[in-house]
């Protein structure tokens, strides 16, 4: 469940609502993107304005849903795109934040998480003069999804940390049946 701030959620009744949608990238360095014409700044964070070049597929929001996403900035020179290819996608966090400003300022009243995940791929399609980078992210309900590949064995213990001998005897415990006496016992 979401909760909106009480000045957000003023905003939201009334006739006109100004939003945006933020885009987080743990890059390093962080990319930060807004869907507005202008920059945005947010948290301490300056959000770039990507206007009309940047577009983010429609979230849905329903329960169990673990949908991802695809983000695409397009007009990209063809110069900048050894940037984006030299950069390691996979794996790389992201947070969607919408962004409700209060309509006579343009500041921002509340940034909700509406999407959380990890980037998966980057497909980018070249053209005459310029390109288009698009993002494809995984929903982090996926991830979690996903079987793990350690145990908790004395073996996944030595491969990640050589010498440490803490789950040596978990196995031969495990098999081990305790006996405790009868309350009879105890009363004597």
């Amino acid at each position: 469940m979401r909760s909106v701030a009480a000045p957000a959620q003023a905003v939201l009744a009334g006739p006109v609502v100004p939003m945006a949608l933020l885009l987080d990238l743990a890059f390093d360095p962080p990319v930060r993107l807004c869907t507005g014409s202008v920059a945005i700044s947010w948290a301490g964070n300056l959000y770039f304005g990507t206007g009309t070049l940047g577009a983010v597929e429609a979230v849905t929001d329903e329960v169990q849903s673990t949908q991802g996403l695809r983000f695409t900035l397009s007009g990209v020179p063809l110069d900048s795109i050894a940037l984006a290819l030299s950069e390691q996608v996979r794996g790389t966090g992201c947070v969607l934040r919408l962004v409700v400003l209060d309509p006579a300022t343009h500041a921002v009243l509340d940034a909700p998480v509406i999407f959380t995940g990890t980037l998966d791929s980057m497909p980018i399609s070249h053209g005459a003069e310029d390109c288009t980078i698009g993002v494809v992210a995984v929903h982090r309900g996926d991830t979690f999804r996903r079987p793990k590949p350690l145990r908790y064995t004395d073996g996944d213990q030595q491969r990640l940390h050589p010498g440490d001998t803490s789950l040596r005897y978990v196995l031969s415990q495990a098999q081990v049946q305790d006996r405790w006496p009868a309350a009879a016992y105890f009363r004597q």
